[in-house]
């Protein structure tokens, strides 16, 4: 009886170990950044970033005491894309450690702005995504949320095994202002996937139906920046007051 009670206990100490330093699904969503000041927050990673082409600033900032600029020249991380393309990026991405899963419900808030001189281009131009790991590389497909900027409208897309979809694509001039943004994001490849997406305050997006792919991974993770084809001339954008939670009231805008 004294093995059998000194063997119980050992497994109720070792399952209540488990339960309080392994956070739940709900503690793992809530990410923040200002980008007050340097240095970088390691909730981000820069692969996609040449030399010189993030800066923190202080003005304009949406909140607090500063920004972040992202700067894309001709040529940064030049890539031939699927469709052949020349492409070239300069963007952050979201850390492994605290990325999200196909299936879990997200909402993220943040600001961009575009300087009055920001070209306007009918090129390809994405400022905003979601990307889903692939397990193979030459399945490196479209992101499955995004955020794009071409001629002078503000579009937003989604994608799913049977292909693309424009769910926005409006006319915009977005220069030389905050652009204040909240999307909730989930995931699913089946009929329940849930894309919302409020732009100022006022929502321009509401999908209800298949998000992403069912022959790639679980994992997804979000990036911002620039990312283009090739063209000659520079590009900057800002972000700033980044926010992802569980639900509207923990990422909106303090106007809201």
């Amino acid at each position: 009886m004294h093995f059998n009670f000194i063997n119980r206990l050992g497994i109720i100490l070792i399952l209540g170990f488990f339960y309080v330093t392994t956070p739940s699904r709900g503690d793992e969503i809530f990410l923040k950044d200002d980008f007050d000041a340097p240095p970088l927050s390691p909730i981000w990673i820069t692969p996609n970033l040449s030399k010189n082409a993030l800066r923190h600033i202080t003005a304009p900032a949406r909140t607090g005491k500063g920004a972040v600029e992202i700067r894309l020249f001709s040529g940064a991380m030049a890539q031939t894309g699927r469709d052949g393309q020349l492409t070239e990026r300069a963007e952050l991405r979201e850390a492994p450690g605290v990325r999200l899963t196909m299936g879990m419900e997200s909402w993220y808030a943040f600001s961009f702005f575009m300087p009055l001189d920001f070209p306007i281009v009918e090129n390809r131009l994405v400022i905003v995504q979601w990307k889903q790991s692939f397990l193979e590389s030459y399945k490196d497909r479209s992101p499955i949320v995004s955020l794009r900027y071409m001629g002078g409208k503000m579009r937003i897309d989604v994608v799913r095994d049977r292909g693309k979809r424009k769910l926005f694509n409006q006319p915009a001039d977005l220069r030389n202002r905050w652009v204040d943004m909240i999307f909730r994001i989930k995931p699913i490849t089946g009929k329940n996937g849930i894309l919302q997406v409020w732009k100022d305050g006022v929502r321009i997006v509401d999908y209800r139906g298949p998000i992403g792919f069912k022959d790639d991974e679980e994992e997804i993770y979000f990036k911002f920046g620039l990312y283009r084809d090739h063209m000659k001339i520079p590009m900057r954008i800002i972000f700033d007051r980044f926010r992802r939670g569980n639900s509207f009231e923990t990422v909106r805008f303090s106007t809201q």
